[in-house]
Parts: structure tokens; C-alpha cells; sequence
């Protein structure tokens, strides 16, 4: 049975890919801020506990970096905590975790990892931070899966538009209704709608299928 440990596994995605890992016969490892019954409680801002965290975990197969955070607050509005929190939670971490799960998997020959970047990478944002780090884990997917895909590690992302999650609902409403325009099913998507992609990506996805970064978007944006 392969090990999955999934992080920010609380509600949304997170909580979806665990709940459908589990249903395909994935041990699943459940990671959040937040308590989770039979979950593991860590603030992914402590960037230094991050090596001794993985060391303790045993043998993971795959990881899933979901884990994120919006303040949806205009760009003079942004406290240095707001910022310092965003950059290391979105940003930081899961390059972190990646750093640390891949020794393993480098020793085994395989290993995958799906990242959540997001539409906000591709586009103008009113949360100028968030836009920044979805950006960034667009950039380091494809820097690992170019240093480590020769080993047989497969890195890959989605990337979501408007999804029916606790990080939308703090979205800014003027952003959420800009997507919702140009969607072109005209509502939200699911977070099992997501959750299928990235048991795609984690569990059937061809070697071939490396430094991807798929658009979960509805239409609502096109590249």
C-alpha cells in the first residue's frame, strides 16, 4: 500500500484528496495547522521543523502540497506578518517539504509530488501576495521535476480557478465574481473535482507526464 501525506488536509482540496485517496486504497497521512482526528497538527511556518517532521513519518510514496492561505487585502494594506505568513506557507514550505521527502524518494528511484498553484499565477490579482507564491510553486514545480525526474521522481501542479473552499469565501468578492463571468459552466467547481486530478497526477499519470502544471479552471482562464 502506498503513503501519502498530504498537507492542509483539514477542508477544501486537502480534506477531498485525503477522503478519495483513502476510497483508492492510499494510506493517507493528514496534515493541517488545525486538529485532525488521526491528522498531524503542524503550522508549516516553523520551516526548521519541517526535516525532523518528514524523518518521523516513515516511507512516503507521494506528497500533496495544498496547503495555503489568502488575506485577501489590497497590497497597501498588507501587514509584514500578513506577508511573512504567505510567503512561508505558500511558498517556503512545500519547497521545504520537497527538499526533504525527495531524499527518500531518491533512494527508492521514485516518488510524486502534485503542488497547488492556481489560475492567480497566470493573471492580475487584487491579493498581489498570492498571485506571487502561486507563481512561484508554478516555477519550483518545474525546477524539481527537471532536477529530480531523471531519478524517477515525477513533479507536477494544478492549478485551479474558482473552487467551492474555505480560501474562496475569503476571496475578494469583485475576484470571485470575475471568475464566476468568464466560467464557462457558470458556478464553482468542487473540490472533488480537483481531487480527481491530483489522484491522476499522484497514482496513474505516465513518466512522460513531468513539470505539468494542470489547468483546473472551467474557462475561466485559457493559456
Amino acid at each position: 500500500m502506498k503513503t501519502a501525506l498530504v498537507t492542509g488536509a483539514a477542508s477544501g482540496i486537502g480534506r477531498a484528496v485525503s477522503t478519495l485517496f483513502e476510497k483508492s486504497g492510499i494510506k493517507v497521512i493528514s496534515l493541517d495547522k488545525e486538529k485532525i482526528p488521526g491528522g498531524i497538527t503542524y503550522d508549516l511556518t516553523d520551516l526548521s521543523g519541517i526535516p525532523k517532521l518528514i524523518a518521523s513519518l516513515g516511507e512516503i510514496d507521494v506528497l500533496v502540497n495544498n496547503a495555503g492561505v489568502q488575506n485577501a487585502v489590497s497590497i497597501e494594506n498588507y501587514s509584514e506578518e500578513q506577508r511573512r505568513r504567505i510567503l512561508r506557507v505558500n511558498l517556503e514550505a512545500p519547497v521545504e517539504l520537497i527538499r526533504a521527502l525527495s531524499k527518500q524518494m531518491l533512494k527508492r528511484g521514485s516518488g510524486r509530488i502534485v503542488n497547488l498553484a492556481s489560475v492567480a499565477a497566470y493573471t492580475a490579482h487584487t491579493d498581489l501576495w498570492y498571485g506571487v507564491t502561486k507563481a512561484g510553486v508554478v516555477s519550483f514545480t518545474r525546477s524539481f521535476a527537471a532536477l529530480l525526474g531523471p531519478q524517477g521522481i515525477q513533479v507536477n501542479a494544478v492549478a485551479p480557478g474558482a473552487i467551492d473552499t474555505p480560501l474562496l469565501d475569503r476571496a475578494q468578492p469583485e475576484r470571485v465574481a470575475q471568475l464566476m463571468k468568464a466560467a464557462y459552466t457558470r458556478r464553482k467547481g468542487r473540490p472533488d473535482e480537483v481531487a480527481e486530478a491530483i489522484r491522476w497526477l499522484a497514482m496513474d499519470a505516465p513518466e512522460i507526464v513531468n513539470g505539468a502544471v494542470i489547468d483546473i479552471t472551467d474557462g475561466c482562464f485559457l493559456r
